[in-house]
């Protein structure tokens, strides 16, 4: 009979302590974000999707040099395949990158020499399969204006 009192009031008690912690929050503003209508603010410093980027001219910036591919700690993910052009330099031809396996550790911008590899503040990546996450030289290229803004922002030279 002193068991039932002594698990009953024990029980009135965790369920005592519960409402406090709830009273305690019940009157704090809310921090969730509603995320698909407000987008969070995002660090300086993120790492979202890698892109490459154009010179003012509209040529590829890449020399396929492939110091991104050597430098990445993820193996075989980084696969550039390079041709000279008519002047004599390398160009990649073909430069295709798998996200899906992406660390997005930011070596490869690092590293590269030309900074013709970057890491937008694009995040929204989810896709359907694993296919779709190899991305290839079209997809990965932005847009010389979109190139400019991203090395302003990253306060690189253009």
């Amino acid at each position: 009979m002193i068991k039932i009192f002594e698990k009953t009031f024990k029980g009135i008690k965790e369920i005592a302590r519960g409402m406090f912690t709830i009273g305690k929050h019940i009157f704090r503003p809310a921090i969730t974000l509603e995320y698909p209508e407000k987008k969070p603010e995002l660090n300086s410093r993120f790492r979202g999707r890698v892109a490459l980027t154009l010179n003012k001219d509209g040529s590829d910036k890449c020399i396929a040099c492939e110091s991104c591919a050597k430098v990445c700690p993820c193996g075989d993910l980084i696969h550039i395949e390079k041709e000279k052009n008519e002047n004599g330099k390398f160009f990649a031809k073909e430069f295709t990158i798998d996200i899906g396996r992406c660390i997005f550790c930011g070596n490869c911008q690092d590293v590269c020499p030309v900074n013709a590899i970057v890491l937008t503040k694009e995040f929204e990546l989810a896709n359907y399969s694993r296919e779709s996450l190899v991305l290839d030289k079209k997809q990965l290229t932005l847009t010389v204006e979109q190139s400019t803004d991203i090395l302003k922002e990253k306060e690189i030279s253009p």
